[in-house]
């Protein structure tokens, strides 16, 4: 009998098979973070803009109440709520002021997400 030094034909495969399977869980975990990635480059572009929208509606208000937009993927709503004595129920001590209210949706995916801020500005009396 010769010994010869070297690797069986089913070392080989059962080496070449683990090799695969550890190689498909890394490509699904690279697929996920990019998925991953791209969410939250979606939220932090719906950040951006909200803050851009709530800012406008600070400075300019929103003219008739409300205001629709679209901004590339992102669908919004800004309303503006004057409060005053008026417009609150009886007895609720009120600030004269306006309450701004944003509402941002889009699509990721097959998802839809979305992001609601509301921001309450006083008037000095």
């Amino acid at each position: 009998m010769r010994s010869e030094r070297g690797f069986t034909l089913l070392e080989v495969l059962i080496a070449m098979a683990i090799i695969a399977t550890a190689l498909v869980a890394l490509l699904s975990l690279q697929s996920r973070a990019i998925r991953m990635v791209d969410s939250a480059e979606m939220f932090q572009g719906a950040r951006l803009l909200s803050e851009r929208l709530m800012s406008e509606g600070e400075l300019e208000g929103v003219p008739g109440g409300e205001r629709r937009g679209d901004d590339g993927p992102y669908r919004w709503v800004l309303t503006e709520i004057r409060m005053t004595e008026a417009s609150m129920p009886a007895g609720v001590p009120t600030l004269p002021g306006r309450q701004l209210s944003l509402e941002m949706s889009w699509k990721e995916g097959r998802r839809d997400e979305k992001l609601n801020l509301a921001e309450y500005l006083y008037e000095r009396r």
